[in-house]
């Protein structure tokens, strides 16, 4: 969730209810007609090439590691409807495709507010996070953003997984950053945890980038099983506990985040609640298409 989209959630909350129920009676925006408006943001084939090859020169980044991913890989999309407190506040949609010519898995997150909370600030962001197929670390992170009516941002990450750096761009700028190896962005780390094999007990961790710089994660899938009823379905889950070590703009050690995540091969992340700087947030699961 960015900062922009609880900010317009927060605007809502002061409200009076009775204008809500009015604008939620007027009918709200189809996912799939909105998700279309991001179609055209991503940058092409031809540009990425070219801005990787600019940082990396000839060396490529296959073939350092060996990291089976999950059964997501076969391809999937996940929609899921967000809430800031009663209030409905958008969708988001995840999709994964697996790029088999290019040895690469293309992971798409698109965001975009709800009618009531596009009326005050609109907004629409398409991520992508381009993946080694074999083991499972990213190449390449583009992120484009459009709120209100002026605002817009096309950034990019460059990661050098050999030399243990990374180059954000963002705006005109371009930063060179230490990073160690096989350090995620947030999309590839929600996906990274998938392929884990979420027991309760069981932890693991990662390194995750949050500009400008780089913090661990620690996972813990705690000692308890739930069974949670969604649009999309009833699935028996495990809960996962991320913890971030670090004092990033959207989370810090303060942080609470629970992913309920099925307890099948599958492993969907069913029901997301979050409790960190910006307030509380929780997505729930409501459509699955392979």
């Amino acid at each position: 969730m960015k900062k922009t989209l609880i900010a317009a959630c927060a605007i809502i909350a002061i409200l009076p209810v009775y204008f809500i129920n009015i604008a939620a009676q007027s009918g709200d925006i189809r996912w799939q007609d909105a998700a279309k408006e991001l179609d055209a943001l991503p940058f092409s084939r031809a540009f990425i090439d070219s801005v990787t090859a600019a940082h990396l020169g000839s060396h490529t980044q296959g073939g350092l590691r060996h990291s089976p991913p999950g059964k997501f890989a076969e391809g999937e999309m996940l929609v899921y409807q967000a809430g800031w407190g009663p209030f409905m506040a958008g969708y988001f949609i995840l999709e994964a495709r697996n790029f088999r010519s290019r040895g690469l898995i293309r992971l798409s997150a698109k965001a975009m507010t709800s009618n009531v909370i596009s009326a005050f600030y609109k907004m629409r962001e398409h991520s992508l996070s381009w993946v080694d197929a074999a083991g499972f670390y990213p190449h390449f992170f583009e992120q484009h953003v459009r709120e209100g009516s002026k605002y817009k941002l096309d950034a990019y990450l460059v990661y050098d997984n050999k030399n243990k750096k990374l180059f954000h761009k963002r705006r005109e700028e371009v930063t060179e950053v230490e990073s160690p190896k096989f350090t995620h962005d947030y999309l590839s780390l929600l996906y990274y945890a998938r392929t884990m094999p979420l027991q309760p007990g069981d932890t693991f961790d990662a390194q995750l980038y949050t500009r400008p710089k780089t913090d661990p994660v620690k996972f813990k899938v705690l000692n308890k099983r739930e069974t949670v009823k969604t649009d999309a379905g009833t699935f028996k889950c495990v809960i996962v506990e991320p913890t971030f070590l670090g004092d990033s703009r959207a989370f810090n050690r303060k942080s609470k985040i629970e992913v309920w995540v099925t307890d099948d091969e599958n492993k969907y992340p069913v029901m997301i609640k979050s409790k960190a700087k910006f307030g509380s947030v929780q997505a729930k699961l409501i459509h699955i298409s392979k």
